[in-house]
């Protein structure tokens, strides 16, 4: 049994590892992947039937197109190897094919300050074409220049719940001491204003009509009806009409601690077109004296639907469809912060502030500074914060656009060519950058296998407005130019020529497969393939293998118009007899294994009824005497009555 179950489990890897080798072979539009670029090439150069096959095999490896480089019998995967071992072996220079990747500068505009801010160019190139071979790296350097009075747009989100009434009565005469700090920096900037509750359910804001009304403590101040985030003013140079609008604005009221300001936030960044963001440094300034609330938390209010990730603002500013959709994820605002370039600053009271820098670390580019309890420090606060995130340069690709198989590493160079920072990884980052200094990003692409078309990724230096475009595009085929329709060197010209060696219509036309496979319809486009599955073989077939090393024939005949006519016999595979041996072994150990149960099982059954037979035999012998045990006694039971006494000497 154990040699047996031995032999069927070597019987069965033999089949599957066949298997799978045909599968192998018999692939032609499998592609080499070598996985993570921080990772060594593992292996090196190995022989490959073509020259595509050949540059995807590695890429050090080189091919010869030379004719007649290999010798008579000698298979034409000897073309492809190390340049040195081609050269080594007699290949002239000119006749290796070793394609590499380059790089092309399509625009580079000199890095310049502009007119006090406006129209500067702070990222170069701007725009660049690369060319990648699968395997290899090419590095791009990106120089950036921090530029004096880059324009700023600044939104100011509020916390309007009870809790922030003195606060309202500072930001009400925020606007021209914000705009006088922020224009000592640029001389283009904006500001704009917007507010927050919650949501208008239970739990979140009681639903009593008079309280919907007026949910502050007191009848007698002055109180707004709760909402859930309300647009109140664009973007604007004018400081009077921020002052103005948010002069008629009043605190509002809700139940519970955590308010809904990631809503808020969504909603501003999103409604792009109503809040009025400009191409430029754009600030949203989040002031607030609690906690929020985060998807899920809207299920307390019977709200089940995830937010839809779109703008929702009415004429009148407000978010009106806050009572169908859940509060976002802290996922889904960083990821609506960072696609339109927003930089939040988490200016709040010191009670929450450990929360509000936790939910730093999880939003790129984000600044927290602590509140005072009256909002007195907000302007130094705002401006504070904008030194720290204008002083940080961090380049980036848009990972949407990346296309599986392509990897990216950054360097830094924040310092000169000899202070670097951070190692390489998935951005670059210098910090403490200067007005006026130029910094250095080397990016390394890199890609696994071939991609079937062009693909534009972009890079910009979060929080300004600028890109870079890469046209990326990758070698997938040798550029042989030794082409030739019907060369004397095939078949007597009844043969392609590419690359040095004879294209093989008739197994890609036939079969599928072959170094043709790839593009058969374009390369035999001249060749009408037919199949013969009973001809008469003669002198004018010619004879050939496929990639799997099966044999097949095929006779080429002309056409009129040049093109040719081959009729193709199909390989005869040899029989398989692996799945006959393992089915048979397998029936064999089964009947062996049946064999031996049965047997078993006859054996017990024959031994239970002897014994059987036996005890009954010995039961009907057995005659039992009747006399008594003389060892047996039976009981006696002695009765005293307590009430008699014997008469001892009575008194007569």
């Amino acid at each position: 049994m154990v040699a047996l179950s031995m032999v069927l489990v070597f019987l069965l890897a033999l089949s599957r590892g066949e298997s799978e080798l045909d599968i192998k072979i018999s692939s032609p539009q499998e592609t080499t992947e070598w996985g993570d670029p921080g990772l060594s090439l593992p292996g090196s150069c190995q022989p490959a039937p073509s020259c595509q096959k050949c540059i995807f095999s590695h890429p050090s490896c080189a091919w010869c197109k030379q004719l007649n480089f290999t010798a008579s019998g000698e298979a034409e995967v000897r073309r492809c190897g190390l340049r040195e071992e081609l050269l080594a072996r007699g290949c002239p220079p000119e006749e290796l094919e070793e394609p590499r990747g380059r790089q092309e500068v399509l625009q580079d505009k000199p890095l310049s300050q502009g007119t006090r801010g406006e129209g500067a160019t702070q990222l170069a190139p701007q725009r660049v074409r690369v060319t990648l071979r699968p395997g290899e790296s090419q590095q791009l350097r990106v120089r950036f220049l921090r530029a004096e009075g880059y324009p700023v747009d600044l939104y100011y989100l509020m916390d309007l719940s009870y809790s922030m009434k003195d606060d309202l009565e500072r930001v009400r005469q925020l606007g021209h001491a914000l705009l006088v700090r922020l224009q000592e920096v640029t001389h283009s900037v904006r500001i704009g204003f917007g507010s927050f509750v919650d949501k208008m359910v239970l739990p979140f804001v009681s639903t009593v009509p008079s309280k919907l009304r007026h949910p502050c403590p007191t009848r007698l101040e002055r109180c707004q009806p709760p909402f859930s985030f309300h647009h109140v003013l664009p973007l604007t140079r004018d400081a009077k009409a921020f002052e103005r609008e948010v002069g008629r604005q009043s605190v509002s009221g809700n139940l519970d601690s955590p308010e809904g300001g990631f809503d808020a936030i969504l909603q501003a960044a999103l409604c792009q077109e109503q809040i009025g963001w400009r191409n430029v440094s754009r600030l949203l300034v989040f002031t607030s004296d609690d906690t929020f609330h985060t998807a899920g938390d809207g299920k307390l209010g019977g709200i089940f639907m995830p937010s839809d990730g779109h703008c929702h603002l009415d004429s009148n500013g407000l978010y009106s469809r806050s009572p169908e959709f859940d509060y976002p994820s802290v996922g889904q605002v960083a990821q609506a912060l960072s696609a339109a370039n927003i930089q939040p600053i988490f200016a709040v009271t010191g009670a929450t502030l450990p929360v509000y820098q936790e939910l730093s670390k999880l939003i790129p580019k984000s600044v927290v500074g602590e509140l005072s309890e009256d909002s007195s420090n907000v302007v130094q606060l705002i401006m504070d914060a904008y030194n720290s995130l204008s002083s940080t340069v961090t380049l980036e690709h848009e990972r949407s656009l990346l296309p599986p198989g392509v990897h990216i590493s950054y360097d830094s160079q924040c310092g000169g060519p000899e202070k670097k920072q951070d190692e390489a990884g998935d951005r670059g980052q210098c910090n403490h950058v200067r007005i006026n200094q130029t910094v250095n990003f080397l990016v390394t692409l890199q890609a696994t296998h071939c991609l079937p078309e062009p693909h534009l990724l972009r890079f910009r230096a979060r929080g300004f407005s600028e890109e870079l475009t890469v046209e990326l595009h990758t070698l997938c085929d040798c550029n042989c130019s030794d082409t030739q329709l019907q060369a004397p060197h095939c078949s007597d010209g009844k043969g392609h020529l590419q690359c040095g060696v004879c294209r093989d219509c008739a197994e890609c036309g036939a079969f599928g497969t072959g170094p043709l496979a790839v593009n058969c319809s374009l390369a035999c486009a001249h060749a009408n393939v037919t199949l013969a599955l009973a001809p008469t073989l003669d002198d004018g077939w010619c004879k050939e293998r496929t990639h799997d090393n099966q044999l097949f024939f095929f006779l080429a005949e002309d056409e009129a118009g040049g093109r040719v006519t081959l009729r193709v016999r199909p390989p005869q595979k040899g029989s398989d007899h692996t799945q006959i041996i393992v089915l048979g072994c397998v029936g064999g150990i089964v009947v062996v294994g049946l064999g031996l149960v049965l047997a078993y099982r006859l054996s017990v059954e024959i031994y239970d009824r002897r014994e059987y037979s036996r005890f009954e035999k010995e039961q009907q012998q057995l005659q039992w005497k009747q006399d008594n045990n003389p060892l047996y006694k039976s009981a006696i039971t002695t009765t005293v009555n307590p009430c008699f006494q014997e008469a001892e000497g009575a008194p007569l």
